[in-house]
């Protein structure tokens, strides 16, 4: 369906411009003189002028104007052109991503546009942080966590911890609860 339809377009588009351009062309040869011998006036008057059979150029029917021509000529090229254009499907060349980034400090969320390639060198989904950004609410220069691919919440992985393990403080945090009560 889509090569028929790219295929009248073109042939559309051919015939318009032939046909703009042929009338444009023997308006200007009737404007300098060519049948005649004495050039005309002005050229608009060569295109508004109605034509005889008994004329040099009489373009087929009785009272013909050439501006019709080239009207006719510029409306079938358009249609061509359209119908040419919207049969060619234009792929994007870097498939673009909408991100919702979360600032560390305020928690504020905002969206940034990303390219998909770039979202998966990043290490995305396995890391989940971008590089250095700056906050437009804070204005600090932080890490942003990514809460949001293309409108669809990040789901965090489950960790496998369970029971009393999952309730133990880890690192500073087991040293500070020691000195507290110690």
């Amino acid at each position: 369906m889509e090569k028929k339809k790219l295929s009248a377009g073109l042939v559309l588009l051919i015939i318009g411009l032939i046909s703009l351009f042929g009338s444009l062309t023997l308006a200007y040869l009737d404007y300098v003189g060519t049948w005649t011998g004495t050039p005309k006036g002005d050229f608009l008057s060569v295109l508004l002028e109605p034509r005889s059979s008994s004329e040099p150029i009489s373009l087929g029917m009785e009272g013909m104007m050439i501006i019709y021509y080239v009207v006719g000529g510029l409306v079938i090229a358009v249609i061509g052109g359209v119908l040419s254009a919207t049969a060619m499907k234009m792929a994007p060349i870097v498939e673009e991503v909408m991100i919702t980034l979360m600032c560390s400090s305020c928690k504020k969320t905002w969206e940034e546009s990303v390219s998909k390639t770039t979202l998966e060198s990043m290490g995305y989904p396995r890391v989940r942080t971008l590089s250095r950004r700056r906050c437009p609410r804070c204005g600090r220069f932080t890490r942003p966590r990514i809460v949001a691919v293309g409108g669809e919440p990040v789901r965090e992985p489950v960790k496998g911890v369970v029971g009393e393990e999952a309730k133990k403080p880890t690192g500073r945090r087991r040293a500070k609860k020691a000195k507290r009560q110690g």
